[in-house]
């Protein structure tokens, strides 16, 4: 089952890739909320590897407040710098983690510049 689960992200990920099918590319955002940390670890690979590609999936993510710590992180890996306005407003958020998760991100992305 879990085999199963892995290829089909990685089956997932080469098709968004490849053709470009946004679905496929919202299929991969949303395994970053899976219970399953493999998983997760993957898609957030193959996000991070899509670079520039991956952004307006990744800022619908989070304007759903969909998996919003572990987008803010694949979005810090990704390192772009137009990406921080968006990362900072998450910097105060409520929630601990996410602002942890956020102030991460801008690290990240201020030592990838």
């Amino acid at each position: 089952m879990k085999l199963l689960r892995l290829l089909a992200v990685l089956l997932t990920s080469l098709i968004w890739r490849v053709m470009s099918m946004r679905p496929a590319g919202r299929a991969l955002v949303r395994a970053l909320g899976t219970d399953d940390e493999q998983v997760r670890a993957i898609a957030g690979m193959m996000l991070v590897k899509s670079g520039g590609k991956a952004k307006p999936l990744l800022q619908e993510a989070l304007n759903r407040r969909e998996n919003v710590s572990t987008v803010l992180a694949v979005l810090g890996s990704i390192g772009d710098p137009s990406m921080e306005p968006e990362i900072r407003r998450f910097a105060d958020d409520q929630d601990p983690q996410v602002s942890k998760a956020a102030r991460d991100a801008l690290r990240v992305v201020h030592y990838k510049t």
